[in-house]
Parts: C-alpha cells; structure tokens; sequence
C-alpha cells in the first residue's frame, strides 16, 4: 500500500511538474518577441588595463575583443544584407524595436514618412544611432594589440562607409599607421577619405605619395598620383617628394615603384 501511495505521488508530481514546464513554455512563446536592437551599453575596461589585465596573451585578448566588435557591428547594423535584420523585419516588430533609438530632430532633408513608420526612426537617427560603442571597443582591441591590422581597417573604412563618422574613421587609422608604419593600407586609406570625405586632394596627394614608397602597395596606387598631381597642378612638388623618398630607401622593389613612377609623372609633365 505505501510503495502504491508513493508511486502515486511521484507521477502526481511528475504531472504538476509537466504542466508547470508547459504553461511556462506557453507564456514565454506567447510573450516572446524577436530582437534585433540591443541597447544594452558595453562596459569594457580602458585599453591600458586590458593590456595589464590579458598576462601576456594579448593576441587571445584581441581575438576575443575583435569577434565581440564584429558580432556587435553585425548585428546592430541596419542594412538589407545583415540577415538579424531582414529576419527582424519578417518575424519582429518593427516599430517597437526602434523606439530607444537617440534620434536627433528633423530636418529639412528628411525623408517624409507616415506618422508611426519605422522607417521614420532610421531616417532621423543618428548616424551611430545603433552602434555608439563601435570606436571605443576598436580603440580599446587595437590598444591591446597594435599590430592587428584588420580591426583599423574594419573601423577606418567598412564602418565609416556605414555611420559617416570620418573623424573616429580618421583618428583609428592614423593610430594605425604610427603603430604600423611599413603597411601601405593606411596612408592609402587616410587619402582617400582626405579626398571622399574632406575634399582635401593636396592631403590625399601626400598620404599617396607615403603609399607607394611601402613594399606590396598595389600597382594601381601610380596611376592615380600621376592623375591626381596633374589634376591639383602638384607635379613639381611630387616629383620633389619622391627624388627624396628615393634617397632614403634602399629597398630594390620599392626603388624600382617610385623610380617609374617618377618616370610616369616627367612624361605626363612633358
């Protein structure tokens, strides 16, 4: 009697625990709604005491800072090709997702949508609207690890294409370039948002000329000093330029560039 009275409770409890485990289910599908903006602020030491902090294993550290950057870029991003959020758009709700974005008051070139249409959000926020913390946590990788090149890169061109924020896109880059100063990307990528962004072409003249004196700069990188020197009218001052470049290196493939280049820039000159 008591081993039945026993085995009457256990499935008794079995079954209280079962409804339990499903009426919870049930609440959470009911209740759940897909995410695809997170405004959670990241809280991530100064870059100095990650260094102090990672023992010796910077590159572990940047690694880790470098996928938590790209997965906080990914998915905060609004665009057509960022599938967190065409699913968004699909299975979310839209409207209450943008709610907390900051959104700065309109202006006259604002595009005109229906009062309540999230398309009304993206088109008033800010430019880092969804991803105010993207420079600092590159700031605070590339502090850990100055020579990981990819992370300046990422910040100095792919972001800056998406937020407009040439200063931080700027600032990255030149960080980049003093902790890496053989590597052409950066003077490359300094001119030509001197040029798209500042409409600088004298500046993305010179940061060229620094490009085309690394070893690996692309061969493409010529063709647009000789154009850009004959455009501005600055063909003495590269010539000037490069004649001192070539006395100062002793590299014989960085010699052989600069010294057809010099060629290239005399028989346009001519």
């Amino acid at each position: 009697m008591k081993a039945f009275l026993k085995k009457a409770v256990f499935v008794v409890v079995l079954c209280c625990l079962g409804f339990l485990i499903h009426r919870t289910q049930w609440v959470l599908d009911k209740s759940k709604r897909i995410h695809f903006v997170d405004t959670t602020p990241v809280f991530l030491p100064r870059g100095e005491v990650l260094k102090w902090m990672s023992m010796g294993y910077r590159g572990i550290v940047a690694d880790w800072l470098w996928i938590r950057c790209v997965l906080y870029y990914g998915r905060r991003a609004i665009d057509e090709d960022n599938p967190y959020y065409i699913y968004m758009l699909e299975k979310g709700n839209p409207e209450k997702e943008f709610e907390a974005i900051r959104t700065p008051p309109e202006s006259k070139e604002t595009p005109s949508y229906p009062r309540g249409d999230f398309r009304s959000a993206l088109a008033r926020r800010s430019s880092l609207g969804l991803v105010d913390y993207i420079y600092p946590m590159l700031d605070r990788l590339t502090t850990v690890d100055p020579h990981f090149v990819f992370p300046y890169i990422f910040g100095g061109v792919y972001i800056l294409i998406g937020t407009g924020e040439k200063e931080d896109a700027m600032d990255l880059l030149k960080k980049g370039y003093v902790a890496n100063p053989s590597r052409w990307e950066f003077p490359l990528y300094l001119g030509w948002i001197e040029w798209w962004f500042f409409e600088n072409k004298e500046k993305t003249q010179e940061y060229m000329l620094q490009a085309v004196s690394k070893k690996d700069c692309p061969t493409y990188v010529p063709g647009l000093i000789v154009s850009l020197s004959r455009n501005i009218g600055r063909t003495e001052f590269a010539k000037l330029y490069l004649e001192g470049m070539l006395k100062s290196t002793e590299n014989p493939e960085v010699r052989k560039q600069i010294e057809e280049l010099l060629a290239r820039i005399s028989e346009e000159g001519s």
